[in-house]
Parts: structure tokens; C-alpha cells; sequence
């Protein structure tokens, strides 16, 4: 009882109380939040709404282990060490200029930059629209921009899609932010089936030049026991081949298709409206009291 007594309540209530009548309760603060409505309301309908779309895969069976062992990174990437994953050798193709370049040839390029003209004289001169910052640094430094969008440009949107795996877990989430969720899923949903595409033709392309180099060395070989490790390796290699030689999936495979949020993630109303109401009010409130106080202020 002591302590309530010593800090007062009653007193600093009816100080608050008369703050706020002074300051808040007053009929600026009615102009301030209509005016922070329609800023809100502005704000909304001038901001391009986000969606997010994602899709959920797992890593392949274990028939396409053997395959990994071999070093999947080093046979797509021409290096690198066997320790890479699958989830880290997807990532790594999906993310390659040598990706960019296969979905630019199919036209994705005019896809995202133009009007979806697939005549390759099109999306090869589809101008490129430099921000003035870009090009004043150009002008001021002195070097080119370039005139025209290419396999470098859909390379960087392709690494606008983000991709996550729990450690210890096989599922991996692919996902990225878009204002067109219908144009989106359908790329992301290309950009998966390209990667993997793209992973087994690489690896065919090394499998027919161990084949040919192999026959090489066994037409020139004189021991039976070489002679019959350069067979089995042939073989092995067959195998392989026949096990890409198909519409499976090899790396990961879609458990989850590509889809968007119902409702988009941003602009959230809820968050502009309360924020612009906030320091709206604040803003009255702080513009009353040194209106009231400006002579003890100064």
C-alpha cells in the first residue's frame, strides 16, 4: 500500500486524462486519422500486390544413387568436389548461365521481359529498359549498358526463386514472390523440369565420352584382366544411360506442384492502416503540444 502510495495513481491517471483530452480528444485528431485513411487507401491501391508462390520436392530414389556417388556436381559443373548433395547440385544447375541459356532458346526470355513472341530474331532485340541511376553511373563512368536482354538477365530472374531444406530432412521448399502467380507457377514449374532435364543430359554427354574413350583403350589392350574392367566399365556406363534414358525425375522429384497464396502477402491493409494511423496521431499530438508549449520550448 505504501508503494501506491508513494508513486500517486490517482494522480498520474488524472494527468494522463487531462493529456489525452488536451492533446488527443480533440477534433485535429478527427482531420489527422481521415487523412491517414486516405493515405492508407492510396497506398493499397497504388502497390502491386505480392503473392507467394512455392512448391515442395524431395530428393530422388535411391536408384539414382549410384549416379550421385560418381559426383554429380563434377560431371554438370566440370569440378568440384563428391560431397555435394543433391538439394546443392540442383541448386547449383538451377542457378547456371547454362540453364539460363537452355530456357532462353525456348523462349522464356520473351516470356518475362516481352510480349511472349517466340521467334528467336524477337526475344534475340528485346530492348532493355536501364533505370536512369544506371544509366547516369554509365555516363558518368564511362562504360556500356547493354541494348538488349539476354541468358544473363533471365539467369538473374531465374535466382529470384529460393530454395530451402531443413537439415535432416529430404523435402525441399522452392519458392519466390511474384505480382503475376499465374505466370510464376507456370515458370517455376519449367525452371524445375529444365533443371533436371539439364542434369541428365550432362551426364549421358559424360557417360557416351567414357563409352568412346573406353573402346579406345580396349581395341589397344592385351590384358584379358584390363581388357575385362574396360568392358565392365562399359557396361556400367550403358546402365546408366538406360537409367536416364527416361521421363523419370533424377535429382528431385515434385511432391507438391507449384502454387500460389490464396491471398497476397503484402501490402498487408491491416498493417498500413494501423501504421499511418499511429504516426499520423503521433504527429498531431506532437505538433499540440509544442503549439501549447512553444513559449517555454523556445
Amino acid at each position: 500500500m505504501s508503494i501506491l502510495k508513494r508513486i500517486n495513481l490517482k494522480e498520474k491517471i488524472f494527468i494522463a486524462k487531462e493529456l489525452f483530452l488536451e492533446l488527443v480528444f480533440v477534433k485535429r485528431s478527427l482531420y489527422v486519422v481521415g487523412a491517414s485513411l486516405l493515405l492508407s487507401c492510396y497506398i493499397i491501391q497504388t502497390s502491386n500486390p505480392l503473392f507467394y508462390v512455392s512448391s515442395t520436392l524431395r530428393e530422388a530414389d535411391t536408384a539414382a544413387k549410384p549416379m550421385l556417388e560418381s559426383g554429380v556436381a563434377t560431371a554438370l559443373l566440370g569440378g568440384g568436389d563428391n560431397s555435394s548433395g543433391t538439394t546443392e547440385s540442383f541448386h547449383s544447375i538451377m542457378d547456371s548461365y547454362l540453364l539460363a541459356q537452355i530456357m532462353w532458346s525456348q523462349g522464356w526470355g520473351s516470356k518475362v521481359y516481352g510480349n511472349g513472341d517466340l521467334n528467336e530474331e524477337y526475344f534475340n532485340t528485346i530492348p532493355k529498359r536501364n533505370d536512369l541511376s544506371n544509366r547516369l553511373g554509365a555516363f558518368i563512368l564511362g562504360y556500356d549498358l547493354n541494348d538488349y536482354y539476354t541468358a544473363y538477365d533471365l539467369q538473374g530472374f531465374i535466382k529470384s526463386i529460393g530454395l530451402s531444406q531443413r537439415q535432416g530432412q529430404s523435402n525441399v521448399t522452392i519458392s519466390m514472390m511474384t505480382t503475376n502467380k499465374d505466370f510464376s507457377i507456370e515458370f517455376m514449374n519449367a525452371v524445375i523440369l529444365a533443371t533436371d532435364q539439364y542434369a541428365k543430359q550432362r551426364l549421358i554427354l559424360k557417360s557416351n565420352g567414357i563409352i568412346s574413350a573406353t573402346y579406345s583403350q580396349l581395341a589397344v589392350s592385351k590384358n584379358s584382366s584390363i581388357a575385362s574392367a574396360l568392358a565392365s566399365t562399359i557396361n556400367s556406363e550403358y546402365f546408366k544411360i538406360a537409367n536416364l534414358e527416361n521421363d523419370l525425375p533424377h535429382l528431385l522429384y515434385i511432391i507438391d506442384p507449384p502454387h500460389s497464396s490464396e491471398y497476397p502477402v503484402a501490402p498487408k491493409a491491416s498493417a498500413i492502416f494501423l501504421s499511418s494511423a499511429i504516426l499520423f496521431l503521433f504527429a498531431s499530438i506532437l505538433f499540440s503540444f509544442i503549439q501549447k508549449n512553444k513559449e517555454d520550448l523556445w
